[in-house]
């Protein structure tokens, strides 16, 4: 028996021009979906985690994350927030204009959210995050005091970028498959490059660059 939030789903791929949908939240978990038999919810995971990533960043450089829009070859993907935790997930086909599904998507979501506040997926979510939350904050106070290169390199960014920064190094670690403390200078680079391609700003990137130099050769002379 499908849920309200389910029906509502199906609302918005009812709608023209809309191929598929799902909802997932911050921890990337699948809400409700309704989409082709072939797309696994693992996938579904993997494209969550990808656009989950896509709205931190833009949220971090101060660029409207409320919905985003990807066009490709054949389909286009959009992104909107809704319920303060939940993302919903459109594809749909991408010669279709923003007044041509804003609207009707705009009166979707309201539906969703209703449908969402009712189920318990909702309760569980906030749950969830006041336990991440908590979680975040111990490795946030561990992050302060690490003396490795690591450590270093986050207060570095963080000096230049704020807490972007921070966020930005423990994205680095977590995509490098790098885990503190980091002893190799092979891993120190690899982390040090991944985070400079993500620095926009072309002063603070060489400002950085620079720096880091110097904090590499430090950790290699103190942990040689």
């Amino acid at each position: 028996m499908a849920t309200k939030l389910e029906d509502a789903l199906r609302k918005v791929t009812a709608l023209p021009g809309v191929k598929a949908a799902f909802v997932f939240d911050q921890f990337h978990n699948i809400i409700a979906r309704d989409v082709p038999g072939q797309y696994s919810n693992d996938i579904l995971k993997r494209i969550a985690s990808q656009l989950y990533q896509l709205a931190l960043f833009s949220w971090k450089n101060r660029v409207l994350t409320q919905d985003f829009r990807l066009v490709y070859e054949r389909y286009a993907v959009y992104t909107r927030l809704f319920a303060k935790s939940f993302y919903l997930v459109v594809f749909m086909e991408k010669h279709l204009e923003s007044h041509d599904f804003r609207q009707p998507l705009n009166l979707a979501v309201l539906v969703l959210d209703r449908a969402l506040r009712s189920e318990e997926a909702f309760e569980s979510s906030a749950a969830m995050a006041k336990v991440a939350q908590l979680a975040e904050s111990s490795l946030k106070d561990s992050h302060e005091v690490d003396e490795s290169f690591a450590g270093d390199f986050r207060r570095l960014c963080v000096t230049f970028l704020g807490q972007t920064g921070r966020e930005l190094v423990d994205l680095a670690m977590e995509e490098q498959y790098l885990f503190p403390p980091v002893r190799t200078e092979s891993d120190m680079r690899k982390l040090r490059k991944y985070a400079l391609t993500h620095v926009i700003n072309p002063i603070k990137r060489q400002i950085i660059e620079k720096d880091s130099e110097d904090l590499i050769l430090k950790a290699m002379t103190t942990h040689p």
